[in-house]
């Protein structure tokens, strides 16, 4: 992973944000949302919505960054 995507994860205070980014965002195998949502008691709506924002921030971070 790159220093900037590190640099990224540690913004990422809530274990629930970290889990969507590693289990969802960076992972050969990504889980499903409906996985995510049960282990957090979520909706996989809200976990969709929630992989958004972090793919918004992220978008955000980088262009500030590079």
């Amino acid at each position: 992973m790159s220093q900037k995507l590190k640099a990224f994860y540690e913004t990422l205070d809530n274990p629930r944000d970290q889990a969507i980014w590693n289990e969802r965002l960076i992972a050969d195998a990504p889980i499903s949302l409906q996985e995510l949502g049960d282990t957090y008691g979520i909706s996989k709506e809200r976990v969709r919505q929630l992989e958004t924002r972090i793919k918004r921030n992220l978008k955000e971070y980088l262009e500030t960054e590079l």
